[in-house]
């Protein structure tokens, strides 16, 4: 530990006295990339998700009604009511996995758009 912090500290004074050095930022990469799904109606992220999922309507107007998500074999395994313009929606019903995410809104315009619960 004390050869270690001695050798930052020497590293540290090289680089504060060397005219030739020059520094350069980088920007580390998260472990997986996430994305937003937007259908031009609602935006759904992250995707993939892991403990939750925020849903918001591009429409300041309209209310999300509800979000229901499917198996990819179509069977409904949960339902949320949300009647708002933005929530989160906890994801712990969900088994890891590719889901079908269908949302009402209160014009009743309906869509469904693919999540991934990792």
């Amino acid at each position: 530990m004390k050869n270690l912090f001695f050798s930052l500290v020497l590293i540290g004074s090289f680089l504060g006295f060397s005219e030739n050095f020059s520094a350069q930022s980088f920007q580390r990469e998260p472990v997986y990339s996430a994305q937003k799904s937007d259908d031009g109606v609602l935006v759904a992220y992250p995707n993939p998700a892991k403990d939750f999922i925020v849903v918001k309507s591009k429409d300041a107007d309209l209310k999300i009604k509800s979000v229901t998500f499917y198996s990819i074999l179509g069977m409904e395994v949960a339902q949320y009511p949300v009647n708002m313009n933005a929530a989160e929606i906890r994801l712990d019903k969900l088994r890891p996995g590719k889901y079908l995410m269908k949302y009402v809104m209160s014009d009743n315009t309906q869509k469904v758009t693919q999540i991934v619960k990792q």
